[in-house]
């Protein structure tokens, strides 16, 4: 190997950071694994009672479950894609198939809720079976908010300690679904206290709140699509200045998902640094960018002389004034 490369070469801790993303996105990604299995579960528990009682609000429900659980699936891909390597057919990589899916969930998830509104408006019209709530319709509900409120809690903590906002995110909608829940079993009491068109109305409301996460996910996902900025290039712009070397940085943009993030950025040096020098200054801005900004996936960095001022022109002397 030329000295040239030895020069060039990232600096030793970029191994180490390397290796400690991939442990971190392996700790993440088991950590979706075992929320994916509880939300599933939750999930079919409340499809199949809802069904077998006739409950509106409780088969409402389970399609709110079924979202978290379709989030889980595609946070798991995503990982997957993230730390795939792009080819010549996807110099990108496969990232944005990631939103496509979970465009495709959002409008599956707005035809259910349309569906079950209907059914809801029915039922309150008297065109529906009235449900049969037991003891057992008590027990599912009760038995999935605490494994909801575990999920919510264990996905906060696990974020927490591996600095993932991905999972903060989740938790959060993990989390709307015990208010799902709550509304479920206030119909339930209402139903046993008489009042059969209480499951009517808690299915409207679980409707109104699962649709706000069907809107999330197109908020959150179309962005994406176009393009919009990820990172703050302020912080960018911070963390490269930092850098010992650096004249400037300008023409920062970012664009990805929130768990791998393309960033570009300009870099200017002087004019008297050689190009061995200035390649590995910017190897080292890279490294430090990495470091700040975990979910990078992509780093380019255009190299360019900074502008000099322009020097003042020489005042007159008395050599120089008019005689």
């Amino acid at each position: 190997m030329s000295n040239f490369d030895d020069e060039c070469a990232a600096p030793e801790d970029v191994a180490a950071i390397a290796a400690a993303s991939l442990t971190r996105t392996l700790a993440v990604r088991r950590v979706f694994i075992i929320t994916l299995v509880l939300n599933a579960a939750v999930a079919l528990t409340k499809a199949g009672y809802g069904y077998a009682a006739h409950s509106l609000s409780l088969g409402t429900d389970s399609l709110h479950s079924m979202l978290d659980a379709s989030a889980n699936v595609l946070a798991l891909l995503g990982l997957h894609w993230a730390a795939a390597p792009a080819d010549a057919r996807h110099p990108y990589g496969r990232r944005k198939i990631e939103i496509l899916a979970a465009l495709g969930i959002g409008v599956l998830i707005a035809i259910g809720m349309f569906e079950f509104a209907v059914a809801a408006v029915r039922s309150l019209l008297g065109h529906g079976e009235p449900p049969t709530i037991g003891v057992g319709g008590f027990a599912v509900v009760l038995a999935t908010m605490v494994v909801n409120a575990f999920v919510t809690r264990y996905e906060g903590r696990r974020a927490h300690e591996l600095g993932s906002s991905l999972l903060h995110a989740d938790a959060r909608h993990t989390k709307s679904d015990l208010y799902a829940s709550a509304a479920v079993l206030a119909s339930f009491l209402a139903v046993r206290a008489g009042f059969a068109w209480a499951d009517g109305v808690a299915a409207l409301v679980v409707v109104g709140l699962v649709s706000h996460v069907a809107w999330e996910v197109f908020s959150e996902n179309i962005p994406i699509l176009i393009d919009t900025a990820i990172l703050d290039p302020g912080g960018v712009v911070d963390v490269a200045r930092a850098v010992e070397g650096v004249e400037g940085i300008h023409r920062v943009r970012s664009r990805g998902v929130r768990h791998a993030v393309e960033l570009d950025l300009h870099l200017q040096v002087g004019s008297d640094l050689s190009l061995r020098e200035a390649h590995a200054l910017s190897r080292q801005i890279e490294a430090e960018l990495r470091v700040k900004f975990p979910a990078l996936s992509d780093v380019v960095i255009h190299v360019e002389p900074a502008a000099r001022a322009a020097e003042p022109e020489p005042k007159p002397g008395a050599d120089d004034k008019p005689k």
